[in-house]
């Protein structure tokens, strides 16, 4: 729903309870047609007319009261359903957007530590002609290792990003 339309619905929510409400005042302030007698008499009859019409009066009143009242509730559930609906759909491009980037740079992070790891196993590839205990072919197990994991986090972290960005 755009400005307008809101704009729209809520000035003719906004109109429609102002009037509502209005003729309830009115309708509740209007003495009756015939003013009731103050005591009666014995020749003439009670009468319950006058006392009728004023309690159709207010119940009128009040059910035009609860009408007004109805539609703005009803009113503000679309303003606010309006609003969920306006900020997932400003937001859930963002927030993919966001995830896919976070994975992306994190991956290249992942990519440089794997690097250096690969770096030391070059400048430790030696290493392989030692006996099995030296601390230098500890070593190239050890930063074998790493570059293998770190390795495994740059590509997962990437085809995770790409697969995000598809969906």
């Amino acid at each position: 729903m755009d400005r307008v339309k809101f704009g729209r619905a809520l000035g003719y929510g906004a109109r429609h309870a102002a009037k509502a409400l209005t003729q309830a005042v009115d309708a509740a302030t209007t003495p009756s047609a015939a003013p009731a007698p103050s005591r009666p008499t014995s020749t003439q009859p009670v009468s319950t007319a006058p006392r009728h019409d004023v309690r159709q009066d207010l119940a009128d009143a009040a059910r035009t009261v609860m009408q007004t009242h109805q539609s703005v509730q009803q009113t503000k559930s679309r303003v606010r359903g309006a609003a969920k609906m306006a900020g997932k759909s400003a937001l859930a491009p963002v927030a993919k957007f966001s995830s896919v980037l976070w994975l992306e740079v994190t991956g290249t992070f992942f990519a440089l530590v794997a690097l250096a790891m690969c770096d030391a196993v070059w400048k430790l590839r030696g290493a392989w002609k030692l006996p099995a205990i030296n601390n230098e072919r500890l070593k190239l197990y050890f930063c074998a290792a790493l570059a293998t994991l770190f390795l495994y986090f740059t590509i997962s972290n990437f085809v995770r990003a790409a697969r995000r960005q598809r969906r």
